[in-house]
């Protein structure tokens, strides 16, 4: 989804206080480098001076960026209101594509989850750029003069540690507004369902809810879906995934008043590393099939399910939804 005018996007979003922010960074930024300027200027060359001027004052540069770039996601304030929705059916090639624009259109506005991490790595960085400077001051050949490279070597190395320390804060939160910023699906469930896709007699895809407001588009949400191919969207089929030390996959497939089914299991020998089981419950005028892998409590290995084999299970699935389903 990508802004259909440049200048409507003023209506959704504001960023006067994020211009305020930033100026304060560029401004501190500077004293920062005053300051190590100063003491420089004002040292001995002592080892507590050198250290002070090219790790000390750095590392505590660096996290008051981060913290700064964190202050600048969240000074972009969201203008609440009421966005015009409508519900549109993605394949998944089309989701993804949908998820690469409004990504480019409005990715700067959200959290990313490897800004943490990445947090974590700016440390040794910033530790690591001020060792190269350091060598490079007590290089006995100044090319200017001692002071001269001193201070360039201050703009230089303040200058990167701010703006990695600025740009890694700003990764990490996103901005205020959970209606209009809805994370892209990329969970195990969406990487399962994406496989029905492949199954014959499965019609796979993306529901994704769209919003329009003052001439900007975005996705405001997503959900999975899965149907029997031939039958009414009353026959659904729902990917669902356990985690106990490994990604367990299951299907959930239901018959809104198709034939009723007793309380039953049934267990399935396919060409598969472990036999199918189907499930059978009735919830009201919902007949519910759970089928799953009959997975050994206690196995030597980690269990693992293949592609194929969940292929296969999805395969058997249908076969019984069809036999459910009666048409009215």
């Amino acid at each position: 989804m990508e802004r259909t005018m440049a200048m409507s996007e003023n209506q959704v979003i504001r960023y006067d206080r994020q211009r305020t922010v930033n100026i304060a960074f560029v401004i501190v930024t500077a004293v920062f480098i005053v300051s190590g300027v100063y003491v420089e200027y004002t040292s001995t060359d002592s080892l507590e001076a050198i250290l002070l001027v090219y790790s000390a004052i750095p590392l505590l540069l660096l996290f008051v960026s981060g913290v700064m770039g964190a202050g600048s996601k969240r000074a972009i304030d969201y203008i609440p209101g009421e966005w015009e929705q409508r519900k549109v059916w993605a394949t998944f090639a089309q989701y993804e594509l949908m998820v690469k624009e409004h990504e480019k259109a409005y990715g700067h506005l959200y959290a990313h989850p490897t800004g943490t991490t990445a947090c974590c790595c700016m440390m040794p960085v910033a530790l690591g750029v001020g060792g190269l400077a350091l060598l490079y001051k007590l290089n006995p050949q100044p090319v200017f003069s001692s002071f001269i490279d001193s201070v360039i070597l201050i703009i230089i190395l303040y200058g990167i540690v701010s703006i990695l320390g600025f740009f890694v804060g700003y990764r990490i939160p996103k901005i205020d507004a959970v209606a209009f910023f809805q994370p892209p699906l990329s969970d195990d469930v969406y990487r399962f369902t994406r496989e029905l896709a492949e199954v014959p007699g499965i019609r796979a895809g993306v529901s994704v809810d769209l919003g329009e407001r003052g001439g900007i588009r975005t996705i405001i949400g997503a959900e999975c879906r899965a149907y029997v191919e031939g039958l009414p969207d009353t026959v659904a089929i729902k990917v669902q995934v356990s985690h106990s030390g490994f990604a367990y996959p299951y299907l959930v497939g239901t018959v809104y008043k198709g034939k009723s089914v007793d309380t039953d299991k049934e267990q399935i020998r396919l060409r598969t590393k472990y036999p199918a089981l189907i499930e059978y419950s009735m919830d009201k005028d919902v007949a519910v099939m759970v089928a799953r892998f009959d997975i050994p409590k206690r196995t030597s290995e980690v269990p693992s399910i293949s592609r194929q084999d969940f292929k296969a299970l999805a395969g058997v699935l249908v076969a019984r939804l069809k036999q459910v389903y009666e048409p009215s």
